[in-house]
């Protein structure tokens, strides 16, 4: 059964009716948790995670489990027609935004630009508009509600502990113009104050420097464990295993013992914020 285009469902609500049809397709090929997990070449864990709709299978694990149960790609299918005027997100960012809103931790780091998780309206509006020059008014607008709606878990009440580190120069970067910038900087200043939020930048003239390969964002999901993600242009990969997730761990803690103080951070986005008005 495909559920209507219309239906607008929040992300945990789609992954649990994509796990109870993959309970459903299972049990009708006469399938146990564990064989199927042999088949795919997954743990029996991951396999009850789906069906719980803990956890949402990636394309290539909704092919597989297609191919396996003999569906004929509806579970595929399915996804695609629960995510359809679902939010507004690009398909291959909901696992992550998914993701974020049950971690009980996020640490990320963000070596060109505010965080999205950070971002005003106008800022991620320019990003936006910078880095998808072919998009539609309408489309960047989805793109800034998208990130406003992430926001929310700053300020939930059950809300995840955040850390933040970005490069200094991400703070002068007039993205949008010096006026928006200046709101950026009050927003950082303002979000600095929340209880759950650590901001740390790491100043220009660091001789140490742990973050080449890139932007990337650490996870802890209560009943799934650690999560890596290296974000790129075009989309962000989950990492679970232990090797690739201990190695992000390990860049973070390299990049927060360089980087300033929270207290210093905002001090020198204060500093650049009078500098912005000069």
């Amino acid at each position: 059964m495909l559920y209507s285009a219309a239906m607008v469902l929040n992300d945990g609500e789609r992954r649990r009716r994509v796990g109870r049809e993959i309970r459903r397709r299972r049990e009708r090929a006469g399938l146990t948790q564990a064989q199927l997990a042999r088949i795919l070449a997954r743990a029996q864990t991951t396999v009850s995670a789906y069906e719980k709709g803990t956890r949402l299978p990636n394309v290539d694990d909704l092919s597989s489990l297609d191919q396996a149960l003999s569906t004929g790609g509806a579970l595929a299918d399915l996804w695609q027609s629960l995510s359809k005027d679902g939010g507004d997100y690009a398909s291959w960012f909901r696992d992550l935004v998914s993701v974020e809103a049950d971690a009980s931790e996020v640490r990320e780091y963000q070596p060109l630009a505010i965080p999205g998780l950070l971002q005003t309206p106008g800022y991620a509006r320019a990003q936006i508009r910078t880095g998808r020059p072919g998009e539609t008014p309408a489309e960047i607008e989805e793109g800034v509600r998208g990130r406003e709606q992430r926001q929310k878990i700053l300020r939930a009440e059950r809300g995840p502990v955040v850390s933040m580190i970005v490069e200094e120069h991400v703070l002068r970067r007039p993205i949008g113009g010096s006026e928006t910038l200046k709101a950026q900087l009050d927003h950082l200043l303002e979000a600095a104050e929340l209880p759950r939020l650590t901001l740390q930048a790491v100043p220009m003239n660091s001789e140490q420097h742990y973050g080449m390969d890139g932007a990337f964002i650490l996870f802890k999901v209560p009943g799934r464990g650690q999560i890596a993600y290296r974000e790129t242009r075009l989309d962000a990969s989950p990492r679970e295993d232990l090797e690739a997730v201990e190695e992000y761990m390990s860049v973070f803690g390299s990049l927060s013992a360089y980087a300033l103080t929270p207290s210093h951070t905002r001090q020198l986005i204060e500093r650049i914020r009078r500098d912005v008005d000069d």
